[in-house]
């Protein structure tokens, strides 16, 4: 019985693609998936290693040559980080995903300086090497490595990135018990920050209105590292428009409007309503009320009317503008006198 061994290394990426180019090297055992990495990942790759960031553990299975005494390697894990090295290296895309400044942003691997070129040889890669196992332990510990991989969501990138007073605005709402106490979110999408994005959405929402998907957040972000001077004023009404919804609307947290398609829609139609001075009293008394009964009318069998068009616009692209918008003036025609 073959005796098993797990071995941490490092080697450098000359070596690498030395070992790639000799046949020494095969880059996906079978089982893998294709190369699926698209252009800017792999630019983003080589930023990384260009501004010597760690780039994560890779696992090669190493054989030896009866022969020959030559070792020989395949990778278990890492195939797409090493293809995409090597697709550089042979000048095969450009570094897109560089900062502009950067000396080295859009070019490829051969319009780089020699200096830059042995950066990149010379970058050192962590490497496990298994020996000993057989092919159904290397498939395990593939499936085991690769099960529970979870890519970072565009909010959970926004909050790596670092801080800034939006920044710091935004995850203090996102924080709020309101969020839980009202089932707004699941404990997995709280751990996912996405009571943080909804609250960045909410905060654009009233300061210029229903915007189209999410791609402002980065704008806001960018914009208000320093100083965010809206914040208070944004919190204060925030606050008073949960306040309101919980305290108005009929069993809020069993009804549709604690789904964030809903809840953006009825706090823009709120917005709308109360107007510059944010003040709730041209809301109609009524309105929690006549609220609920449109949310009944929704889910009937066929809805007709006003419930078919506002079901429409909260089933398909629900962060387009032009539903979003449709959610909120049908909302709006319930909450006034």
């Amino acid at each position: 019985m073959d005796i098993t061994k797990r071995s941490p290394t490092t080697k450098d990426i000359a070596l690498l693609y030395q070992l790639h180019t000799n046949g020494q090297l095969t880059l996906a055992a079978e089982f893998q998936r294709n190369a699926v990495w698209p252009t800017a990942a792999k630019a983003y790759l080589i930023d990384t290693i260009l501004n010597d960031r760690p780039i994560p553990l890779l696992f090669f299975q190493r054989a030896t040559s009866a022969q020959k005494g030559v070792p020989s390697y395949t990778v278990i894990d890492g195939q797409q980080r090493l293809r995409a090295i090597f697709e550089f290296i042979e000048d095969r895309f450009r570094l897109t995903q560089s900062n502009k400044k950067a000396r080295y942003y859009n070019k490829r691997f051969s319009d780089l300086v020699e200096s830059v070129q042995e950066q990149i040889r010379n970058y050192d890669l962590i490497i496990e090497e298994l020996s000993g196992y057989s092919d159904n332990d290397i498939r395990d510990m593939f499936i085991r490595i690769n099960r529970y991989v979870v890519q970072l969501s565009p909010q959970e990138l926004r909050h790596a990135k670092g801080s800034g007073r939006f920044h710091d605005f935004v995850e203090k709402l996102g924080a709020d018990p309101f969020w839980k106490t009202y089932k707004i979110f699941s404990a997995g999408n709280l751990k996912r920050m996405r009571a943080v994005e909804f609250s960045a959405e909410l905060a654009i929402l009233i300061s210029e209105g229903p915007q189209d998907k999410k791609t402002s957040i980065d704008l806001y972000y960018g914009q208000y590292q320093k100083k965010f001077p809206q914040e208070a004023q944004l919190t204060a009404r925030l606050r008073a428009y949960f306040n309101w919804i919980a305290a108005n609307v009929p069993n809020f947290s069993s009804s549709r409007y604690r789904k964030s398609v809903d809840l953006y829609a009825l706090i823009g139609a709120m917005h709308r309503i109360a107007g510059e001075t944010g003040t709730l009293n041209k809301l109609s008394s009524s309105a929690g009320a006549r609220l609920a009964e449109f949310d009944k009318r929704t889910r009937v069998k066929e809805p007709t009317g006003d419930a078919a068009r506002y079901l429409v616009a909260a089933s398909r692209q629900t962060d387009n503008l032009t539903p979003r918008v449709t959610r909120i003036e049908i909302l709006g025609t319930y909450l006034r006198d």
